[in-house]
């Protein structure tokens, strides 16, 4: 009987928990318990309850334990309470048994911890597997929209929360610890295709601003609100192209930007911006080399000729009237830049329709 209670002595640094002041509430004996203990005497009481208090401390030597395991040591813990609640106050054991009641109620309070730690440890680890698998499938087949990456961030974080909150000493707590670390890592490369998102989307809308503005001046134009028969001086317009190939430079230099759904769109909205401006220095040209005879008759006419630019891409891709003159085929300026302007136009909103833009 000695070596019995040096065990349970010696056990009791793994049964407590560090800070458990959870005070013991008295539970209702089954009926099984109640017949058990009714047909002991309180000295066989006794030593029985002192043998499941042994049985319960070798159960809990050297965790971690799943909760099955702690299950079966909870339930000795709690049999042996019983039996010792059962001994009459008025018999010789009664002092012996209240002393064990001391320590064994504390040590069925920690037990239950460890029991309810490891339930949750166990659901936390599952949920938080699961959630991570959702998250991997949504972003499945990039490009994504913002929204996509969004949601595929909350259910990364969601599975990160589950799984910090797994408490140590579990059996999946080291399991918890390294998929933590991983988790955490894919959060972080979600949040940064966010911020590459939300960049390219506000340059996207800097870059239809600048649609916008060409637009307006080119409705006052058709309307007679502007003195330049195109809406823009050439210098105006240089600067416009030049502030679009600037935005195209930083987005080419965002991760994935190239991959992103809207941006093919744009490229190609900006190559037409790009071949208007080559129209209309091409025509500046012509217009210095033939100062002679080119009077100011052709401000409102502008007539390029078509060996002087691409005229084949002009032809094919945009709607442009060509002018047979005596000597040489050629295009008002106006109507080529606008009807590329426009051609632009459609690729700008197809582009911010792919992002999501409304």
């Amino acid at each position: 009987m000695k070596r019995s209670c040096l065990a349970i002595t010696l056990s009791a640094s793994v049964l407590m928990l560090a800070g458990c002041a959870q005070s013991f509430q008295s539970l209702s004996p089954s009926h099984t318990e109640k017949a058990s203990a009714e047909m002991l005497s309180p000295q066989e009481s006794l030593q029985r309850a002192r043998r499941l208090a042994w049985e319960a401390a070798l159960l809990a030597q050297r965790p971690p334990h799943p909760a099955e395991r702690w299950q079966q040591a909870r339930n000795k813990w709690r049999q042996a309470i019983r039996l010792l609640e059962a001994i009459p106050p008025q018999t010789a054991v009664a002092k012996d048994a209240q002393q064990k009641l001391t320590e064994y109620r504390p040590k069925y309070n920690a037990i239950t911890q460890r029991l309810t730690a490891e339930e949750m440890a166990t659901e936390n680890f599952e949920q938080a597997q699961t959630v991570a698998w959702q998250a991997a499938v949504t972003v499945q087949d990039p490009p994504h929209d913002l929204q996509v990456w969004q949601r595929a961030a909350e259910r990364w974080g969601r599975a990160v929360r589950l799984m910090a909150a797994i408490p140590p000493l579990t059996t999946v707590s080291e399991a918890a610890q390294q998929k933590l670390a991983d988790y955490r890592q894919n959060y972080q490369a979600i949040a940064r295709n966010i911020a590459a998102e939300k960049d390219f989307l506000s340059r996207l809308e800097t870059f239809a601003a600048i649609v916008e503005r060409l637009n307006t001046l080119q409705a006052r134009a058709l309307t007679g609100q502007t003195e330049d028969p195109i809406g823009i001086e050439y210098q105006d317009y240089l600067a416009l192209v030049q502030s679009l190939q600037s935005l195209q430079s930083d987005l080419e230099a965002l991760p994935q930007a190239a991959t992103n759904p809207a941006y093919t769109d744009m490229k190609t909205a900006i190559a037409d911006y790009e071949f208007a401006l080559t129209i209309w220095q091409s025509y500046l040209r012509h217009k210095a080399a033939n100062a002679d005879w080119l009077q100011n008759g052709d401000f409102f006419n502008r007539l390029v000729p078509l060996s002087l630019i691409d005229g084949d891409r002009l032809l094919e891709r945009y709607d442009v009237k060509v002018h047979q003159g005596s000597r040489e085929a050629k295009v008002p300026l106006k109507s080529a830049v606008w009807a590329i302007w426009e051609k632009a136009d459609d690729h700008v909103r197809a582009s911010r329709q792919k992002a999501s833009i409304q």
